[in-house]
């Protein structure tokens, strides 16, 4: 009798450290969690906004172009790009893998500065300017959720 009372504290005992275990790992992979990706869409929309605020001042002649003559080039660009970032939107909606999301908008604003260098003038201001104004919205993005 005292064999079986044995076996059963020991069985009690490893399923025990066994739910322990798993428990501390769900709660670990919690608090590791990546960022939210509902935020991305949000993030997206926001890209958009300054990619539209940009070809305003384009237009508006608010900002001073490198070469006056490719105006219309520089703002297909900007509309290129728009496109681009709302077909990223539309392919990752389902996607719920945060390193996509982050890599596929990395690129992106990695083209968006190139363009601003290609055409603008003061470019290097302009993408400080934006990469600060993103940075700071995508930390307000995070903190609402």
């Amino acid at each position: 009798m005292a064999f079986y009372l044995l076996i059963a504290a020991l069985s009690f005992l490893m399923l025990y450290f066994a739910i322990k275990k798993y428990t501390l790992k769900i709660d670990e992979k919690t608090l590791l969690e990546p960022i939210k990706t509902d935020i991305y869409p949000k993030f997206c929309d926001y890209i958009d906004e300054k990619i539209r605020e940009l070809k305003c001042k384009v237009q508006n002649n608010e900002l001073e172009l490198l070469d006056l003559d490719k105006k219309d080039n520089f703002l297909e660009y900007l509309g290129d790009l728009s496109r681009e970032l709302t077909f990223i939107q539309t392919m990752n909606l389902s996607k719920k893998s945060d390193e996509l999301w982050q890599n596929e908008l990395f690129n992106f604003l990695k083209k968006l500065e190139q363009i601003i260098e290609d055409f603008l003038k003061e470019s290097h201001s302009i993408n400080e300017k934006l990469r600060n104004d993103l940075m700071q919205n995508f930390e307000t993005l995070k903190e609402g959720n």
